[in-house]
Order: C-alpha cells, then sequence, then structure tokens
C-alpha cells in the first residue's frame, strides 16, 4: 500500500531475545480514533509514492478514479461514496478547481506535503464535511535541510522534478514541474471494424493524452501565516476512438491567497480566496458535446474564525462566497453566471467518563444560489454523536448523525466534453452510522480494525454515462450503501505484513423501474489490499497487491467495469545523502478502465530520487502500548479538532 504502513517490532518477544531479527523498515499510517472518528494519517514519502491518487488508493474504504493516464484527472471517494461527495482541504481550507467542490488530486504535488488526513464518517465541525467525509491535505511546515528536492522519471514520458528552500527562519518558497506522454500500448475497444482486426485484439499507442504542470508556492510564517500559490496545468484530452488528430484540450490556471493565524492559537482565523480558469477546448466537435472554446471562471473567498473554550468545547464561525462565470467563444452555454453565499456555525463537544468518552456536534448552515435570473436558498441542520469505550487494549466506538451537501456549480451547470450539466439537481442528504473495534492485540500484531458502516441518502447525486460515455450528473431518490472495513498489520520473520479490505453493497432504491435495485455506478463491490515488506542489509524490498471488483458504469446496470488487480514491486536504498526507489508497477498490465472507454497506463517503471534521503523508521525495541501510541496533543485549530488523549484510540 503505498504510504500505508505503521512502524512496526521484529523481535519483541522476550522468549525470542537471543534471536536477532533483521530490522523491519514499513513507511508510516496511523489509524486514529479523533473523539469517536476514524481519522487516518498518512506520512508524505516521495520514494513511495510520487502523486497524491497512490498515496490514497489502497487505504481501507477509499477508491481512487482516474480518467486514464499519470498526471490526469482523478479523485478519490470514500465509503460508496462519489468524488464529489468528499470534501478535500488544503490546510484545512477549500481546496477546488474551478465550479465547485470537486478537486483533481493530480493537481498537487507530494512535495508541498508532510502528512494526508482521511476523515471517514463522522469529521469534526469545525473542518466542515462532504457528504461522505474529508480528505485533509497537511502542507510541510518544516523541511528536512535548507533545500531539498525530489526528482521522478518514468514510462511513457513521466517526469517530474520539485525543489523546495527555507529562506530564512519565516520564508519558505517551493517550485517544481511535471508531465507525461501517456502514449501507453493499449487495445482499444472502441475504435472502427477493422477486417484484419475483427475482435479488436491488436494494440495501439494512446493518443493526444499528454499533460503538463508547473506550480510555485511561497510561504510566511510570522504573526500571520501567509500561503501564496499559483499553478498551471494543460492535460490533452484523447477521445475514446483514440483519433490521431485530436486537438482537445484542458488547461487549468489558479491562484490562491490565505492568512491564517498560527496553530495553536486560542483564537483560530483563517481569510482565504482561489481564483481558477479553466479553458475547455474542442474546436472540432471530437470530444462528444459540440465544437466549444469555453471559459469557466470561479472565484471563491473564505472567512471563518474559532474560538476553543477548555479542552471540550469548540465554535467556528465561516462564512464563504463563490462566483462561476462562463462563456463559450463558439455559442452560449447554458447558464454562463451562478453565484453562491453561505454562512454556517459549527459546534464540537465532548465529555470523559473514565473508560467512556461522549461527543456531539452540530452544524448550521444557510445559503443562497443566485442563477439564471433565479434565487433558491436552502438551510442545513447537520447534528452527530459518538462514543467511545475502552476495553483492554481496545476501543469500541459509535457515530451516528446526518448531512446534507449542495449540487457544484459543476454538476448543475458544467457542460463540457463528455459531461454535460444538471440545472435541476436537487441538494443530496445522508443519514450515516458505523461501529468499529479497533485493537492492538500485542507486539506482532500491531493493529486489528474491523469497521460495519452504513448511509441512507436521499436524492443522492451520482455520475452516470450512457454506451457513448457521456455523463450526467442525476439524483437518486433514495439510494442505500453499507459494508464492513477491516484493516490489520503484523510482523512475522522479519516480514512487515498489512492486509486489508472493503466490501460494499449499494443499491438504488428510487421509483424509477429501469434502476431500482442497482448497485450505484461508478462504486466497487469488493476491495482487498495486501502489502509485504522485507529489509535485507541497506535495502527494502516490498510487493503489494490490489483488487477491485463490482463496478458499473452506468445506472442502467448493463456496463460492468472487469474486475481490476494489480501487482506492484519495488525496492529504495539511500546513496550518501541521496534516497532513491526503483518501482515495477501493474506487472500484469490490466490497465484497469476507472471510467467508461479511458484506460490507465498498465505496466510500467518508476524510478524516484529524493534529496536528503528520508530517515527510515526502524523497528526495535518493545511494542507501544495503546496509551503510549496514542497522540499526546490537545492543541486544536481549524485543522486539527478538539480531541482527548486519554480516549483518542489505538494508534498505528
Amino acid at each position: 500500500m503505498s504510504a500505508g504502513w505503521s512502524a512496526c517490532s521484529a523481535a519483541d518477544d522476550p522468549a525470542d531475545a537471543a534471536t536477532e531479527l533483521p530490522t523491519v523498515t514499513v513507511v508510516g499510517q496511523r489509524t486514529e480514533l479523533l473523539d469517536s472518528g476514524v481519522v487516518i494519517r498518512v506520512p508524505i514519502d516521495p520514494l513511495v509514492a510520487s502523486d497524491l491518487p497512490s498515496v490514497l488508493s489502497t487505504l481501507p474504504g477509499v477508491q481512487v478514479r482516474s480518467s486514464g493516464g499519470l498526471g490526469s484527472y482523478s479523485e478519490a471517494s470514500l465509503r460508496g461514496s462519489s468524488g464529489r461527495q468528499v470534501r478535500v482541504l488544503l490546510d484545512g481550507l477549500p481546496l477546488d478547481t474551478g465550479g465547485g467542490d470537486a478537486s483533481s488530486l493530480s493537481l498537487i504535488s507530494p512535495l508541498l506535503l508532510e502528512q494526508v488526513d482521511v476523515y471517514k464518517g463522522r469529521v469534526p465541525a469545525q473542518l466542515g464535511s462532504g457528504l461522505a467525509g474529508t480528505i485533509n491535505l497537511r502542507s510541510r511546515r518544516e523541511l528536512a535541510a535548507p533545500v531539498v528536492g525530489t526528482a521522478v522519471l518514468g514510462s511513457f514520458g513521466q517526469k517530474q522534478v520539485d525543489v523546495a528552500a527555507q529562506l530564512g527562519s519565516a520564508f519558505q518558497l517551493a517550485l517544481g514541474a511535471q508531465g507525461a506522454d501517456n502514449d501507453f500500448d493499449y487495445v482499444n475497444k472502441f475504435k472502427a471494424f477493422d477486417p484484419t482486426d475483427p475482435d479488436r485484439t491488436r494494440k495501439e499507442p494512446r493518443q493526444n493524452a499528454g499533460t503538463e504542470q508547473y506550480y510555485g508556492q511561497l510561504r510566511y510564517f510570522g504573526p500571520v501565516e501567509v500561503t501564496l500559490n499559483a499553478l498551471n496545468d494543460s492535460q490533452q484530452l484523447p477521445t475514446r476512438l483514440n483519433a490521431e488528430d485530436t486537438q482537445t484540450e484542458l488547461d487549468t490556471q489558479s491562484y490562491a491567497l490565505s492568512l491564517t493565524s498560527p496553530q495553536g492559537s486560542t483564537w483560530q482565523t483563517a481569510l482565504s480566496h482561489r481564483y481558477t480558469r479553466e479553458i475547455y477546448s474542442d474546436p472540432g466537435s471530437q470530444l462528444g458535446l459540440g465544437a466549444q472554446d469555453t471559459r469557466s471562471d470561479t472565484q471563491r473567498s473564505l472567512a471563518s474564525i474559532g474560538r476553543r473554550f477548555g479542552d471540550f468545547f469548540q465554535d467556528t464561525l465561516t462564512v464563504e462566497y463563490a462566483d462561476y462565470q462562463s462563456e463559450d467563444k463558439f455559442g452560449g452555454v447554458p447558464t454562463s453566471s451562478a453565484r453562491r453565499i453561505s454562512a454556517g456555525n459549527g459546534l464540537d463537544a465532548q465529555l470523559v467518563d473514565g473508560n467512556r468518552h461522549y461527543n456531539a456536534s452540530l452544524n448550521l448552515a444557510w445559503s443562497r444560489d443566485v442563477a439564471d435570473g433565479e434565487r433558491e436558498e436552502h438551510t442545513r441542520i447537520e447534528p452527530a454523536v459518538g462514543a467511545t469505550q475502552r476495553i483492554d487494549a481496545c476501543l469500541l466506538a459509535a457515530n451516528l448523525g446526518r448531512r446534507e451537501r449542495l449540487p457544484t456549480f459543476f454538476e448543475r451547470y458544467g457542460d463540457r466534453g463528455l459531461f454535460r450539466g444538471n440545472p435541476s439537481l436537487k441538494p443530496e442528504s445522508a443519514n450515516y452510522g458505523d461501529v468499529g473495534l479497533r485493537c492492538q492485540p500485542g507486539p506482532r500484531i500491531q493493529r486489528l480494525e474491523l469497521t460495519v458502516f452504513g448511509q441512507d441518502l436521499h436524492d443522492a447525486i451520482s455520475p452516470t454515462y450512457n454506451a457513448q460515455g457521456i455523463g450526467r450528473s442525476i439524483n437518486t431518490d433514495q439510494a442505500l450503501i453499507y459494508g464492513v472495513e477491516a484493516d490489520s498489520a503484523a510482523t512475522l520473520a522479519g516480514f512487515g505484513l498489512q492486509l486489508g479490505g472493503t466490501w460494499q453493497h449499494t443499491e438504488d432504491r428510487s421509483q424509477v423501474r429501469d434502476t431500482r435495485g442497482n448497485p450505484l455506478p461508478g462504486r466497487f463491490k469488493t476491495q482487498i489490499n495486501a502489502r509485504i515488506e522485507r529489509r535485507w542489509q541497506m535495502l527494502t524490498f516490498y510487493y503489494a497487491y490490489r483488487l477491485e471488483a463490482g463496478q458499473y458504469y452506468d445506472s442502467t446496470g448493463l456496463l460492468k467495469a472487469p474486475t481490476a488487480q494489480r501487482h506492484d514491486v519495488g525496492v529504495r536504498g539511500a546513496f550518501a545523502k541521496v534516497g532513491w526507489a526503483l518501482q515495477a508497477l501493474d506487472l500484469s498490465n490490466q490497465q484497469a478502465e476507472q471510467f467508461n472507454g479511458y484506460p490507465t497506463p498498465g505496466r510500467r517503471l518508476l524510478l524516484s530520487l529524493t534529496y536528503p534521503r528520508n530517515e527510515p523508521t526502524t523497528a526495535q525495541g518493545p511494542a507501544q502500548t495503546p496509551a503510549q501510541t496514542a497522540v499526546q496533543t490537545n492543541s486544536a485549530s481549524p485543522a486539527e479538532p478538539l480531541s482527548d488523549p486519554s480516549t483518542q484510540g489505538v494508534t498505528q
């Protein structure tokens, strides 16, 4: 699993004290309970994962989908959700790439990040939440050296360079560039009939699928923390027919400024503004919806102020404003202008009673949308309660709550390429709950976790695709999602072992005869992740396996995605102060299509370098107890909510 391991002990049993086993070195993943909600904290190591989708793709309950090719659009969903039901934040502030809450994970370089926090189920009120959860990207506050850098070379023209420097005691600068040709060979089942290849088994190179990105970030750490960020991303958009003369492109330009109070302040304040321009060009009408040359501008501003009252209560007030403007040089767009203003207040409270911990939160929000000369107001009330009970080396946790989500501008109005808007979309809501047991049995089995979860969705917004690959978001009157997540980590004879998986059932319960009883489109039914690591002298070897099965592309259940299986191997080490890793990914060359008609690259090689090398986390000495491994801080901010260390839980 990319960036998905806990530091663990190789020989901790006193009976084995005379036998010295090789040190096991693994990359840290930490599963915790914040109040009663699960959060997975994933430290970022460029030698393990060169992009954010690779970091997230093998976490239990997380599904990552890509439109095909390195650097192309990719999104993450949690527990059977769609990508837009997950809110993506950067240091606690909304991160969007135009038209709404959806964010492409490919636009964020791992060098900028120190850690990724994944909140499933209950999310602290201070962070705000999508319908299914929140992913909070935590940027680096300290560099390992005055100048740090990473470089990646890979198959199909993949290249990436990132450099960051500490400019004095208060300033930090990061610059980077990446790109890929994505000219991998694949079987094109949508090409025109060829009598010399009637079964369409001949491979051909992917045409016009290249990506290119440049970014820069400047940070100031003082009485007020200031962050400036600029991004320019260009993507060629291939057709399903893989036409050689395709000229369709999507360019994204994004500029952001944020001012926040220092971490640990009693009053937590934040002010941010992001401007994003997306330029979609399809002059030859090659992708699907007619000739287009569309410019979509989104401006989004946020102001928040939060206050902690002791260790067990926090209040946060947030105001947001979003403005969406779109024009098409070849003709009109269905909606050229839309605005949204919203205000909300989030309350978090908790009570500790011995080995029991109770918590509650309440989000109250109001919003107004203005589009096509019409106004629409909406009020949201989102309560949640939770409790934990410590049982020896285990924690039992349960949560129950309700959430709502407004459609994004893109879902309602974003007609372009192979995706149509749906202005009649209604807000979606979900009643959710989960019950989980998390244990740390001993020195050899570091983690055992089992969680049962469920969501009762109303007016659920789901992307669906027809046989021509045209996508459109629709409301499903009622839908049900329930499932089981499991995860474990252990050591055996010097090997680090991890095994986890998710089984989930999604069901359309609307009154539409053609879809009632069918799975919701775009969700897997079964996911399995396994990883084995072994350190030998100065090298660390790994093998990883991933399976996803049971996904459908459409709501009628006619277009079923093939079962996806992936095998990865790799080795990493260091030479002087330079760390290196060599990986062979997707050895079976399956090229799974995560969106209908858009293959992933398949088998490829990846060479990663980093300076200075990351010092490995070695597994020596006795295993920690659950109390020792719990996070020992009570500081809170919009990006770090209140938590009680005495009941925070089994942490790995």
